[in-house]
């Protein structure tokens, strides 16, 4: 499983995928997801005139440096929808939430990813998910495969795009991807709470045929609009 990057400085995404021949220019900007739902409008919400001296000063680069080797190793950005596995026997074309998916490779078999509601500065962290490859899988007991699902028929659908990469990275990405297992833990759901309320929830793979068909155009029009 070689879907998430290594971070390497400096190298364009077609090497850092291994693809030969490929474009040297850089790789267009992503299109911008905007933060939704009740956490956008609550106490959550971003307020930069709001946030302490000591988090601007960081930024400004005033301060520090910090170590952040972990976060700056979060390369690839999966561009997708989440349900609770508690609800994947719903009523068919259910809407599913939007979700952001921050990745980094620890090795070819094992992955991890944060989660987040958009791609802006106020986009907040919903759950998150680690991967595995079917390799892995198929060494895990039977009573914890359970909490496992499989990505080829979000891959296969196109319900999981990965915005800004050309083909045919794009190409060879997704077809890594689809044969992975990913376990994804929800701790917030910013759609309906202002804050992170409750348990963590058990996320599970969606069946394209339960996303309304204005979800799955849209992932479509999404990915179309980030080649053009």
């Amino acid at each position: 499983m070689h879907w998430a990057l290594h971070a390497r400085a400096g190298l364009p995404l077609c090497a850092l995928l291994g693809l030969v021949g490929c474009s040297r220019e850089a790789p267009r900007p992503a299109l911008a997801v905007t933060s939704q739902g009740a956490a956008s409008g609550g106490p959550a919400r971003r307020d930069d005139r709001a946030r302490s001296a000591t988090v601007r000063a960081l930024e400004a680069g005033t301060l520090g440096p910090q170590d952040r080797t972990p976060v700056e190793q979060l390369l690839l950005v999966l561009d997708g929808y989440t349900r609770a596995k508690r609800e994947a026997a719903g009523a068919p074309n259910e809407r599913h939430a939007r979700a952001l998916f921050f990745c980094a490779q620890q090795n070819v078999d094992f992955s991890q990813c944060v989660v987040f509601d958009g791609t802006e500065a106020g986009a907040h962290l919903t759950g998150v998910e680690y991967v595995i490859s079917a390799e892995l899988f198929a060494t895990l007991p039977p009573v914890e495969r359970q909490y496992w699902h499989a990505h080829g028929g979000e891959v296969d659908s196109g319900v999981v795009v990965a915005p800004g990469i050309d083909d045919p990275a794009h190409t060879e990405l997704m077809g890594e991807l689809r044969s992975t297992y990913g376990k994804g833990w929800r701790t917030w759901n910013v759609e309906t709470d202002p804050l992170p309320f409750g348990e963590p929830t058990l996320m599970w793979s969606i069946a394209p045929g339960k996303l309304e068909p204005a979800v799955r155009t849209e992932m479509r029009e999404r990915r179309n609009r980030e080649v053009e």
